[in-house]
């Protein structure tokens, strides 16, 4: 009966004037009105003016409401906080669907885009926009920004928990999607960023790091058995150098330096100093590098092959493990990074000097690395230590 009721308040035009909408009860749901296209127009009054209010229909049942401006009840209309019915009519029908003669409605498709030009003009990883919009639907694409709410946001995120992917992966992406939305509202802050700010809240237990540290037996068997083409020389510099393979692909002829490999900085991280850095590696290895870079330009890919660099390293990776018969599941490419790190900490080397050698922080070496730090670290501590087992001497006192 309530929806009917709606249904002829529509008809009848009841929220178009002041006259009309003074005569409705005063209640907390909207009285709506239909426009086109699934959108509908609401007005609702409490106390006071009354506000204007969009509805947008999904296609399944569900719909978004987003608060307008208020009505001209009270004031006159000055076209932004306050307006008029027909002002409201034409802000809902360009929220909803968009209008060529209005100012263009932006989809999360367009800020998406907006975003990877300005990671592409700040030199950022274009990656992170590809990775996010692999997993996001068409439909959520489409979606006005100013419509998201904390809800549809959240169902997104424990989605991709359902789909399989560890809380660590889900909240990268989460993150992703955050600064998306913040480049949105810096542009307009009519924007409000509550509901990304609750909507992708972070995951619980995914600070927990996953560091697959492997035996040195198997990493031997890893670069053994990736010998003999070029993305063996990959694996062998991912096992020297604790690198990421994408700071591996932009290694150019120049940073072979004798026995000494310049390695790039690589883009993670917000105001970012990108510094690379030198690290020693074994002279085979160099001598393998300077045979396949022989003849090159300075600035060309020390490594060659493109298949590793376009993001298709892992099934090749993948196959490497298999030879070897190892898990494919348990060890990936960032595993030889995770072995790196941990054994130069099991041998001594300073935290500062571990996180500068693999780019990234003391402080997250600290959190990934707890236990390989205090290990390392026992000699150290047990040398200052007392040991009250052996029998003391007994020290007699006067009196």
């Amino acid at each position: 009966m309530r929806f009917q009721a709606d249904r002829d308040i529509g008809r009848d035009m009841a929220i178009e004037t002041k006259t009309a909408r003074m005569r409705l009860a005063v209640r907390g749901k909207p009285y709506w009105q239909p426009l086109s296209g699934g959108v509908s127009l609401g007005y609702r009054r409490i106390e006071g003016a009354g506000t204007w209010s969009v509805r947008l229909a999904d296609g399944k049942g569900g719909n978004a409401i987003k608060r307008i401006a208020a009505a001209d009840d009270e004031r006159r209309a000055d076209g932004k906080d306050t307006m008029t019915f027909a002002q409201a009519r034409e802000a809902a029908l360009q929220l909803g669907r968009g209008d060529d003669d209005g100012p263009k409605v932006l989809t999360l498709d367009d800020v998406v885009q907006a975003y990877e030009a300005n990671l592409r003009a700040r030199g950022g990883d274009k990656g992170n926009a590809t990775r996010l919009r692999l997993n996001l639907t068409d439909a959520m694409l489409k979606r006005p920004v100013a419509l998201l709410g904390a809800g549809e946001l959240s169902v997104w995120r424990d989605g991709l928990v359902e789909r399989g992917l560890a809380a660590s992966g889900v909240n990268r992406l989460a993150v992703i999607l955050k600064a998306v939305l913040n480049l949105a509202a810096d542009a307009d802050p009519r924007l409000s960023r509550h509901p990304w700010k609750v909507g992708l809240s972070a995951l619980p237990g995914a600070r927990v790091a996953n560091n697959v540290v492997l035996s040195d037996d198997v990493v031997a068997r890893l670069v053994q058995a990736a010998r003999g083409d070029d993305f063996g020389l990959v694996v062998e510099v991912l096992a020297v150098t604790g690198a990421r393979i994408s700071q591996v692909a932009k290694c150019q002829v120049k940073d072979l330096m004798g026995d000494r490999l310049l390695i790039p900085a690589s883009k993670k991280g917000r105001n970012k100093k990108l510094v690379p850095v030198i690290v020693p590696i074994p002279v085979g290895l160099a001598n393998r590098l300077r045979v396949v870079s022989a003849g090159k330009a300075q600035s060309e890919p020390l490594i060659p092959g493109n298949g590793w660099r376009t993001g298709h390293h892992t099934w090749k990776f993948t196959r490497i493990v298999e030879a070897i018969g190892e898990d494919r599941g348990l060890i990936t490419s960032y595993a030889l990074r995770h072995t790196h790190i941990t054994s130069q900490l099991l041998n001594g080397l300073p935290v500062q000097l571990v996180a500068k050698l693999h780019d990234t922080s003391a402080s997250q070496i600290e959190r990934h690395y707890a236990a390989a730090i205090a290990t390392g670290t026992d000699d150290i501590v047990r040398a200052s230590m007392k040991s009250f087992d052996e029998p003391a001497a007994v020290i007699r006192l006067r009196g």
